[in-house]
């Protein structure tokens, strides 16, 4: 039996145990419970997704053109990329590199959800402040501090001119970043949507020779363009070293976190393309359980095909006769991709001294083809079979037949992806599978592609109403 004083010992004891509990009870669980909750609400919201990036993820679909398998006896798919939110194939690439760019440091992380609208929306007071230069009314120049926007200062210099670029996109950050890219409009309307809701600034350095479309997207969406002249790679003044420029303007001389986001030779292009576009399609096609043949595609940056080229290979997807996956690049006129395909060398006749009609190359296509090798494009060089040469008229023809074939109004790339498609699938036996990109809807080439004068002036035929592609003729 146990003593008294064990008895006092083991109530004291007791009592010393349930004031802890008590104090684990009331105090340090609820201080875990909170630190806990705390960390899942600070992943929850690192994972917070837009509406833009939740489709971009979700993909796009693939269909089956049913009415031209039938015409040709072989199956003809088109991925349909153009159904991204952004309206283009550009939406994946852009998303995953402006991420890169902010998980590196490059770029701000996204600004905040925006609540309300007022005149500070889109000005960051940890800006610094410029002076600038205004007219009194009696027209003396005095110099002014503005302390609530950043203003610019008029000027014909060729550098100020570029100061007034920067400057005038920084006005719109709610970050205090800068996103810079040279583009003939795709990709700035991917990046300028981005933009928008993650709250960087977005300037655009855009070449004269593309639709008026793009440009009025790409303002309506808040980025400001600097529309150049065209010219050749080596020239300073070419759009891409133009964005370049502008980019490394802004962190030099203004302090801020600017990125030129370089679509053509960053690899953040090929990976979304090898990680996510290439299993996709894969995927997809499996699903209509068919297996693929050939893929067919042109190229711009070079990110998709060669990011889906190399998955494919190297998944080993093989046809009846055993054979790999065919791969073919389409290349429009002028460009030199088809020749280093096809010979090793790139090369094109119409980049040739005095028969250059235009500084970059000959063709109504925008945003593809292209006069140098990519960073992008050799990544999956290696992994593309051959090539196809496609003419503006038969882009054209394409185009016309296509919207009353399938109701498919596409943009001037798109048509000569279903050209080279079909092209490819005709050499293939019958019942044979062939997939390719329909990049861009035809409403962002109404001016250019979709007009019968501009089609005029450029020495081509306005399709008449029971026109068939040439590559369709028996």
């Amino acid at each position: 039996m146990a003593s008294v004083s064990q008895r006092r010992n083991n109530l004291v004891l007791g009592g010393i145990g349930l004031v802890a509990a008590s104090v684990a009870t009331v105090w340090i669980f609820p201080k875990w419970h909170r630190s806990r909750r705390d960390k899942n609400e600070e992943s929850n919201a690192s994972i917070l997704l837009t509406a833009h990036e939740q489709l971009i993820e979700r993909g796009t679909p693939l269909i089956e053109l049913k009415r031209v398998t039938k015409l040709i006896g072989r199956s003809v798919f088109a991925k349909m990329e153009s159904m991204n939110p952004g309206g283009t194939g550009k939406d994946r690439a852009a998303l995953n590199m402006i991420r890169m760019a902010e998980k590196e440091g490059k770029l701000p992380p996204p600004a905040d959800v925006v609540t309300h609208c007022d005149d500070s929306l889109f000005l960051n007071p940890s800006l610094p402040v410029f002076p600038y230069s205004t007219h009194d009314s009696d027209g003396t120049n005095t110099k002014m501090q503005h302390t609530h926007e950043i203003a610019v200062v008029p000027t014909t210099s060729a550098e100020k001119e570029l100061e007034n670029m920067v400057l005038q996109a920084l006005e719109k950050s709610r970050t205090g970043g800068l996103v810079v890219e040279g583009t003939s409009g795709s990709t700035g309307i991917a990046l300028a949507t981005l933009c928008a809701a993650r709250g960087h600034a977005c300037l655009v350095v855009l070449p004269d020779d593309q639709a008026v479309e793009k440009q009025r997207i790409l303002r309506s969406l808040g980025a400001v363009v600097y529309e150049v002249p065209t010219a050749a790679i080596s020239n300073p003044k070419h759009y891409v070293n133009l964005g370049r420029k502008l980019a490394m303007l802004a962190r030099d001389k203004f302090g801020v976190s600017a990125v030129f986001v370089d679509q053509f030779e960053n690899l953040s292009n090929f990976d979304i393309h090898y990680r996510q576009t290439g299993p996709e399609l894969l995927r997809q096609l499996k699903q209509q359980g068919r297996s693929l043949d050939a893929f067919v595609m042109s190229s711009g940056t070079g990110g998709t095909i060669a990011g889906i080229a190399t998955y494919l290979k190297e998944q080993h997807i093989t046809n009846n006769n055993n054979n790999d996956v065919q791969i073919v690049l389409v290349d429009p006129p002028g460009s030199a991709l088809y020749h280093k395909v096809e010979h090793g060398v790139a090369f094109a006749a119409e980049q040739r001294e005095r028969y250059l009609r235009k500084h970059r190359y000959d063709t109504l296509a925008e945003g593809i083809g292209l006069d140098r090798i990519t960073r992008n494009f050799s990544s999956g060089l290696s992994f593309i079979d051959r090539s196809i040469r496609v003419t503006d008229q038969e882009a054209v023809d394409m185009a016309h037949w296509i919207l009353r074939t399938e109701g498919l109004w596409i943009g001037s790339s798109s048509a000569m992806n279903l050209v080279g498609a079909i092209k490819t699938a005709l050499a293939l036996p019958e019942g044979s599978s062939v997939v390719t990109m329909v990049c861009d809807g035809g409403q962002r080439h109404a001016t250019r592609f979709w007009n019968p004068k501009f089609i005029g002036e450029w020495g081509l035929q306005w399709p008449s109403a029971d026109c068939i592609p040439d590559c369709l003729e028996k």
